[in-house]
């Protein structure tokens, strides 16, 4: 590696990270670079699946009794293609700051929506793959792992690998 700007090693807190558990380099950004498109892969997936079922999209918002009923429409439309547009940068390693953040704060509202929820005592469907699935604790803590590394990202961007450079990350060029 040449320790430039795009090494994981000159990232803050990869150091400490790699130290602590005896990862080299070139495995922290293969990890890096795994979780980056697990879940840029996520993010496109969710999108489609609302796409594709958009009246359980919007059974799942209703559920929530959050979201006042002239924005429902708005949102059900909107949000499959926010989701798709972030998950593929995030996914691809285009503007960074930008994909990891939007994933970030997305996923923080989606979190709080669910908590408000759940603490109401309500039985809800996640509304996230399009398939009726009712939440619990677990989905709070899911998401609170994927904020975490969507704003790891956010924080370090060089830990985001771009698609040019996939070949040689996966040949073990890089």
């Amino acid at each position: 590696m040449d320790g430039g700007p795009k090494s994981i090693a000159n990232c803050r807190g990869a150091s400490v990270i790699g130290s602590l558990i005896q990862l080299t380099p070139q495995t922290q950004r293969r990890i890096a670079f795994g979780l980056q498109v697990i879940l840029g892969g996520i993010f496109v997936y969710a999108g489609i699946s609302k796409l594709l079922d958009p009246l359980r999209f919007s059974a799942s918002i209703l559920g929530y009794q959050l979201i006042p009923v002239g924005l429902v429409r708005p949102i059900v439309y909107g949000m499959p293609w926010i989701e798709i547009g972030l998950g593929s940068l995030f996914f691809v390693g285009k503007y960074p700051r930008f994909s990891a953040g939007g994933i970030a704060i997305l996923l923080a509202i989606f979190t709080l929506m669910l908590a408000y929820a759940l603490s109401q005592g309500w039985i809800i469907d996640c509304g996230c793959f399009g398939k009726p699935r009712p939440v619990d604790g677990s989905k709070i803590v899911e998401n609170l792992i994927m904020v975490l590394i969507a704003l790891r990202f956010y924080l370090n961007p060089a830990l985001m690998v771009p698609m040019p450079e996939w070949r040689s990350l996966v040949e073990g060029k890089a």
